[in-house]
């Protein structure tokens, strides 16, 4: 059968979508929620600092007393 055409034979990874391994996508979920848990500690300080009038130099003040 050398009728000048070649067969490609196609192996697992090229039958996969390009999409992210299921490894990399159990590592992004961690960080992604960590991040988020900081961004929220960090958000609840500032609004804090806004609602109670604080100003950083009177908070160093009142905690170097």
């Amino acid at each position: 059968m050398d009728d000048g055409t070649e067969q490609k034979h196609s192996t697992q990874e090229e039958n996969e979508p390009s999409d992210m391994s299921s490894s990399e996508t159990s590592l992004i979920v961690p960080v992604l929620m960590l991040l988020g848990v900081i961004l929220a500690t960090l958000s609840v300080i500032v609004a804090g600092y806004f609602h109670g009038n604080m100003h950083l130099i009177t908070t160093l003040k009142n905690a170097a007393q």
